[in-house]
C-alpha cells in the first residue's frame, strides 16, 4: 500500500467524521432549543388563559329586592318606560351604586304588601317615603333618614294667608278618614272646641282636594310640599298660593320628619352597609340634588346629626 494514499484517506475519514459530528450536535442544539421555546411558549399560553379566565369570571352578587308602592309622585312614580321612578328610588339607586356585591332590583306592588313582603323574606327593603311609626320600629328596622318631610298650608291665591292652624280656624278642609292629616284636624279641634277648624269627610283623591280650594268650594288644604310643587307643574293649578308649616304645626300632622328605608329586624348586617353611604351622599350633596331634581326644593337632606345613630 501506498502510505502517502493512506494518510490521505485517513485525512479524508476524518474530516468525514467531524461534520457528521458537527452536523449532529447543531441538530441536538436545534431541538433542545425548540423544545424549550416550545415549552416556554405552552407555558406562556397557559398562564394568560388562566389569567384571562380568572377576569373574565363573573363576580357573584346577591340580589337586594326592594319593593315600592308606586307612589306618590314625585317620591315614586312608574316613568315611561315603566320603571320605578322619584326621588326614593333615584336615593336608593344612588345607594346602591356604592355596594357594588349588590345587585339591587326593584318592584312596583300594592302598598299593603310592602312590609308584608319584607317580614315574609320576599322583599329585603321596603321604600316608600316612610315615616317613623313606634308600632311598626318594632316589626322592621329603620335606616339613617334619606328625605325631610315638610308640608304647606294651600289656599287660593289672593285669598289672606294661612300661616298656621290658629288661622285656620273657622275655615273649611277637606280630607278623607285617618288620613294624618284629618286626624291632626280632628285632634286640633278635640283640643280647641272653641276654635274649631271645619273638616269635610271625603274620599277624594288629592287632584279634586285642591280643584276644590281652586273653586272655592274648601279654604284651604295641607299638603306635603313636594307633592303640592308636582301637583301644580303637572295639572297647571295655576291661581293657588302656599305657605310652609313651622315645625311645630308639622309636629301635630307627623311624629316624624323624615323618610327612611324599612328591613326585617334580621337584617341588621345590611342596614350596617346602607347607613354610611346615606351619611355620605348628604355629606356630598348628592340628597340636596336630587331633591331639586326631583321635588323642586333644596332642603331634602335630613341635617347631619341625624346620620349620628338610628331610631331603632
Amino acid at each position: 500500500m501506498n502510505r502517502t494514499r493512506s494518510t490521505k484517506n485517513i485525512a479524508l475519514l476524518a474530516a468525514l467524521l467531524l461534520l457528521v459530528l458537527s452536523a449532529l450536535s447543531a441538530c441536538t442544539n436545534k431541538t433542545n432549543a425548540d423544545e424549550a421555546k416550545e415549552t416556554e411558549s405552552k407555558v406562556g399560553t397557559s398562564a394568560e388563559a388562566q389569567t384571562e379566565g380568572t377576569s373574565a369570571a363573573p363576580e357573584k352578587k346577591t340580589v337586594i329586592k326592594a319593593a315600592t308602592g308606586g307612589g306618590p309622585k314625585p317620591y315614586i312614580f312608574v316613568n315611561e318606560d315603566n320603571e320605578a321612578d322619584g326621588y326614593d328610588i333615584a336615593v336608593l339607586k344612588a345607594v346602591f351604586e356604592q355596594l357594588p356585591q349588590y345587585d339591587l332590583q326593584i318592584e312596583v306592588t300594592t302598598f299593603d304588601s310592602l312590609l308584608t313582603g319584607v317580614t315574609s323574606g320576599n322583599f329585603q327593603i321596603a321604600v316608600n317615603n316612610l315615616s317613623y311609626n313606634a308600632k311598626r320600629a318594632e316589626s322592621y328596622l329603620y335606616t339613617y333618614p334619606y328625605d325631610k318631610i315638610s308640608y304647606v298650608f294651600v289656599y287660593k291665591d289672593g285669598a289672606t294667608p294661612i300661616k298656621s292652624f290658629d288661622d285656620a280656624v273657622g275655615k273649611t278642609l277637606e280630607g278623607g278618614a285617618g288620613v294624618s292629616i284629618t286626624t291632626a284636624i280632628e285632634t286640633w279641634n278635640e283640643k280647641n272646641p272653641d276654635k274649631k277648624i271645619e273638616l269635610k269627610y271625603t274620599d277624594a283623591d288629592t287632584l279634586i282636594e285642591l280643584q276644590h280650594v281652586l273653586d272655592g268650594s274648601n279654604d284651604f288644604q295641607i299638603i306635603d310640599t313636594a307633592m303640592y310643587y308636582s301637583y301644580v307643574n303637572e295639572y297647571g293649578l295655576e291661581g293657588l298660593a302656599a305657605s310652609p308649616l313651622s315645625d311645630e304645626d308639622t309636629a301635630k300632622i307627623a311624629s316624624s320628619f323624615y323618610a327612611y328605608f324599612l328591613l326585617a329586624t334580621d337584617n341588621d348586617a345590611l342596614r350596617q352597609e346602607i347607613d354610611p353611604v346615606l351619611k355620605k351622599l348628604a355629606e356630598d350633596g348628592t340628597l340636596t340634588k336630587l331633591g331639586q331634581k326631583y321635588q323642586n326644593r333644596d332642603d331634602t337632606s335630613p341635617e347631619l346629626d341625624q346620620f349620628e345613630k338610628t331610631v331603632n
